[in-house]
């Protein structure tokens, strides 16, 4: 079973200002939340020796890692530029950050993404703008499948034929991340929206409408890791990493499996095995949501909720502050910002430190980070755990 180590802990997390940051480059943003991060775990640039991020989509820029490395000033012993996909990236930086600490590469690594994704595009461009490809350009645009809005909302379409389900279902996801929206001082979405605000917005691509989708926004969040032991001796608390897991099914989506098949539940699997625990022993759960059909997908998969009932179990409460398990406690990446899955991670470690104010989840003690890269390409999940509070 795959395992990551509990012997490093997550001692400080960072994050910029989300929405629209003019005039500030990816590598301005990144080092930003790097020293926004360092400061919360009481540590300096001199301390940083290793730098793990995931250069921007926008302007791709290989050796990024040694792009922010030089910027901020340090010469670190350890450096990784990663693009796993989606939320899966920043699961696999900070299995990179923990595998580094452990064999000695460095003793403090910062795990960083963000870009300028809003304000950096050019003028007239609607949605998030890619400039690197996917691999199935060739195969899959002369057919009109185009970005990602499109490969999600067959998803979608799928799920509600063979579910039985309802736009409404969607529907709850997206009021319901609203309302945790709201209590996030650091939220691009500051408008309640009810069920009617969501049936009325327009269709983007059947059935996606507009609040199904995830923001386009300018923003960045880091991480330090070190050893357990050196967090110990510098009198920071940190928050352990229990398990992770991934599975990859396909790449194009020409080859994308049904639901059932896709790699959500085996990675799932494989987390809660690895960690000792079950669906019921998690407090909350941070969950990937470019589209609100990525929500349903894999709270399905891990077993939070039967197939095709993810509508009636935000209907529930369930998925609420207060309910069986807070889902996307931040806002998400459909109200919070998209910053990669970044901002599930720092909302989890900020949760379970005990520090999230007006949408904190009581007794908090561990966390689920979910998400996927590409159209569920590659999956993935991590259980974080946490040591109480500061």
């Amino acid at each position: 079973m795959p395992t990551v180590g509990n012997d490093v802990v997550i001692v400080g997390i960072g994050e910029t200002p989300v929405g629209a940051l003019p005039g500030m480059r990816p590598v301005q943003i990144q080092a930003t939340a790097v020293l926004a991060a360092l400061k919360d775990a009481g540590l300096t640039l001199r301390d940083l020796d290793g730098v793990i991020n995931l250069d921007p989509y926008l302007e791709p820029n290989s050796m990024f890692a040694t792009t922010l490395a030089e910027y901020l000033g340090v010469r670190a012993s350890f450096l990784s530029t990663v693009d796993v996909g989606g939320t899966v990236t920043s699961m696999t930086m900070v299995q990179q950050a923990v595998w580094a600490i452990q064999s000695g590469h460095c003793r403090i690594a910062a795990v960083a993404y963000g870009e300028n994704n809003k304000t950096g595009r050019p003028s007239g461009v609607q949605g998030m703008m890619m400039q690197n490809l996917l691999g199935g350009e060739e195969w899959e645009e002369p057919f009109g499948m185009q970005g990602l809005v499109i490969p999600y909302a067959l998803l979608a379409q799928r799920y509600l034929h063979q579910y039985d389900a309802a736009p409404e279902d969607f529907g709850a996801v997206a009021v319901t991340t609203r309302r945790h929206a709201l209590r996030n001082d650091n939220a691009q979405m500051k408008k309640p929206i009810t069920l009617d605000d969501y049936l009325a917005s327009r269709a983007i691509s059947s059935p996606l409408r507009l609040l199904d989708c995830s923001l386009v926004s300018d923003g960045g969040g880091a991480m330090i890791l070190m050893s357990r032991d050196d967090a110990r001796k510098i009198g920071v608390r940190g928050v352990g990493i229990k398990s992770f897991a991934m599975r990859s099914t396909h790449n194009t989506v020409a080859q994308l499996p049904d639901i059932e098949q896709l790699g959500m539940a085996a990675a799932g699997r494989d987390a809660f095995t690895a960690a000792g625990l079950g669906v019921d022993d998690i407090d909350l759960a941070q969950i990937h949501d470019a589209f609100t059909i990525s929500v349903a997908i894999a709270l399905e998969a891990f077993g939070f909720c039967g197939a095709g009932e993810t509508g009636a179990y935000y209907r529930s409460g369930a998925a609420d502050l207060g309910g069986k398990c807070p889902v996307n406690t931040h806002g998400g990446l459909l109200s919070q910002a998209h910053i990669g899955g970044m901002l599930h991670f720092t909302e989890a470690v900020r949760q379970l430190r005990g520090e999230a104010g007006a949408r904190q989840v009581e007794g908090a003690r561990h966390a689920l980070v979910s998400g996927n890269g590409g159209i569920f390409s590659v999956c993935g999940a991590m259980i974080l755990e946490g040591e109480g509070r500061r």
